[in-house]
């Protein structure tokens, strides 16, 4: 039987979904309990810069309200899925960077999410992954 590209994004899909909800099941965002504060990678130097080209408006991501933290992903996505083709490992990391700077946002902010922007977080998430996926597969 011959897989269609459909058949097979829709697997990439359903993988990188169930790779998500795991790691939030184990907290993988990497939030250090008690202060707040991200613990990230080395290497992300650069990481500030590509900020301000992929959020724009919401590069300080310490200030981001609740009600422009959806905005936010959505940008992430969007520069993502513009630029990412073109992308190296350590650009792809940086943008896992400001994932979880988003992430840790998200956690301080969460209570005043509402349940259709945690909703659309979660599909950015995947969107992201299977991106990722995606690039790694033609690499």
């Amino acid at each position: 039987m011959k897989r269609t590209k459909k058949t097979y994004l829709s697997l990439l899909v359903a993988g990188a979904l169930s790779f998500s909800f795991a790691a939030e099941a184990a907290n993988y965002s990497a939030i250090v309990q008690g202060n707040g504060t991200t613990q990230t990678q080395q290497g992300n130097q650069g990481v500030p810069a590509m900020e301000k080209e992929l959020l724009g408006p919401h590069a300080d991501i310490n200030k981001i309200p609740a009600a422009n933290l959806r905005q936010a992903y959505i940008l992430l996505l969007e520069g993502v899925r513009e630029k990412g083709d073109t992308w190296t490992d350590d650009e792809w990391n940086k943008a896992q960077a400001i994932m979880k700077k988003l992430d840790a946002r998200r956690k301080v902010v969460e209570k005043d999410l509402t349940t259709d922007d945690k909703a659309k977080i979660k599909l950015l998430h995947a969107e992201l992954r299977a991106l990722e996926t995606k690039k790694d597969i033609k690499d």
